[in-house]
């Protein structure tokens, strides 16, 4: 499963598989030998896996790749591989002898240092007390960086024009009192971090620099995020476009600059979330949160945003240049954002039928490319003239169709008829999905985060059906699912409304 990609220089492309493999094209030839196989050391269950790839800009003069993954530690052999983990971010150098291939020994890890077992909180159950890289009296662990769940990971890199690394951090677990970590400067989740691609090192110049560059808070650069899973660096501005992917409602675009708090998990969207006292300053001062630039609700399969880039390239016609593009895993479409002279953005539908997309990336040969997880494919979509814009594909597992491009009239005559020279992309499996209902008598207290995990009621429903009417297909893969989670107030009886939400089922 394709994960993430990476530029490096004109003709070579990495990409990352979730299991920890970094696969190389070369001139558009997928090569058969991978760049390396680090999967002995990846953590893939559920979200995690080695999610984030970026090269040198100077590759491979200077030859770095750094990859961002879940971390099993080899003392985590025998424990259960749902239960917490942490991540890391780690430095190789290609060799020099080819730059396709790793130069063995050469791994110096960036972030992560004290990722070690020894700081994973509960090996073997997820979301669990006593959380990861905390020392148990509020304080928390330096350069550990926590993952409790299956999601929200350490993800996206990426360089500044300032030379420095960008590195994206989720808030590591499911929405739970861990999320809070998002809001605390000396915790490294739910963060954009800026630091030194040689040492790791955050700099004197970041906004909550201490004096220590080693220190957590020095490394912090933007803070208030669930899962900042990719984000785009404004090629004049240095600004963050910042894709944060949301809870039950609200999907972000975030325009934020050095020391902006996005206000995870005290807001999702502009919507009060959490009402622990440690989002009171903010619930009472909303001013202090930069807002998205652009929120769109869970409605008409839109659902998991995922942050794009500029267009940088001189291969799409002029009203493109400059344009930022995003995609929608769920939805499987990208948007253009268009700015006018006054910086006023214009939103439309560029391209449709892209199951699983997880990134969106201009490319140095003007075209751009877009990565679908669950087809295996890296799209490349070029402008070919006459208002044409022709996909082509490199497949990691076999070939797959195209995604379908849809113009936006330009206010000129260089763009006009509406043409396409693709097909739309389409998938089919067998089987189908359902959703169980389970119900508990005599639940007691004041309030319960999750039945089904609570020491006290797990695996203790007193009855259980299969709701045919919410019956769904299912796609691709095998059957999956996870209980809802949420607070429940017993013994309050009345009308619930429960809002739910489906993945792509892959």
């Amino acid at each position: 499963l394709p994960t993430s990609f990476a530029f490096a220089g004109a003709d070579r492309i990495f990409v990352t598989l979730k299991n920890g493999v970094v696969r190389v094209i070369d001139q558009g030839e997928l090569l058969n030998e991978p760049f390396i196989d680090i999967s002995g050391e990846v953590n893939d269950v559920g979200q995690r896996g080695l999610l984030g790839i970026v090269a040198h800009p100077n590759f491979p003069n200077t030859p770095y790749v750094y990859l961002s993954y879940v971390y099993d530690p080899p003392e985590a052999l025998g424990h259960n591989p749902e239960g917490a983990r942490v991540s890391r971010l780690l430095r190789l150098s290609a060799s020099p002898s080819d730059p396709n291939v790793h130069l063995p020994g050469s791994g110096v890890i960036l972030l992560g240092k004290n990722s070690t077992f020894a700081y994973i909180g509960d090996p073997d159950r997820p979301e669990k007390n006593p959380l990861s890289c905390e020392t148990g009296d509020g304080n928390y662990i330096p350069d550990c960086i926590a993952n409790e769940g299956h999601v929200h990971a350490l993800a996206h890199l990426a360089f500044g024009r300032d030379g420095a690394l960008y590195v994206a951090s989720g808030d590591g677990l499911n929405y739970n009192y861990g999320s809070l970590r998002a809001q605390a400067v000396d915790s490294l989740l739910g963060k954009i971090l800026r630091i030194n691609p040689l040492d790791g090192s955050g700099y004197s110049t970041n906004p909550f620099y201490d004096g220590n560059p080693q220190s957590n808070r020095s490394k912090v650069y933007i803070y208030g995020m669930k899962h900042p899973y990719r984000f785009a660096i404004h090629p004049t501005t240095g600004e963050l476009f910042i894709g944060d992917v949301g809870n039950l409602k609200w999907e972000e675009i975030n325009r934020a600059r050095a020391g902006a708090n996005l206000g995870w998990p005290c807001f999702e969207g502009e919507n009060p979330n959490a009402f622990d006292p440690v989002c009171k300053p903010l619930l009472d001062n909303p001013s202090a949160v930069t807002f998205g630039f652009h929120t769109y609700s869970h409605e008409n399969g839109w659902g998991a945003v995922i942050g794009g880039d500029f267009y940088t390239g001189r291969n799409f016609p002029p009203y493109y240049r400059g344009a930022y593009f995003y995609g929608d895993f769920n939805k499987g479409s990208i948007q253009s954002v268009v700015f006018n002279a006054n910086q006023v953005p214009t939103f439309a539908d560029f391209a449709t039928g892209i199951p699983g997309l997880v990134q969106v990336s201009s490319g140095p040969d003007g075209a751009l490319y877009v990565l679908s997880v669950v087809t295996g494919t890296l799209y490349r979509i070029r402008y070919v003239g006459s208002n044409t814009f022709k996909p082509s594909s490199s497949s990691t597992d076999g070939a797959s169709n195209a995604p379908t491009p849809t113009p936006q009239p330009a206010p000129s005559d260089e763009v006009s008829d509406e043409e396409t020279a693709a097909q739309t992309a389409s998938y089919t499996g067998g089987g189908s999905g359902k959703i169980l209902r389970e119900w508990w008598n005599g639940v007691s207290g004041k309030r319960v985060a999750d039945l089904v995990n609570s020491d006290t009621y797990a695996g203790k429903p007193a009855g259980q059906e299969m709701l045919s009417k919410l019956d769904a297909p299912r796609l691709v893969g095998a059957d999956y699912g996870t209980r809802i989670r949420g607070y429940l107030y017993p013994p309050v009886t009345g009308l619930y409304r429960f809002w739910i939400a489906a993945d792509d089922s892959g």
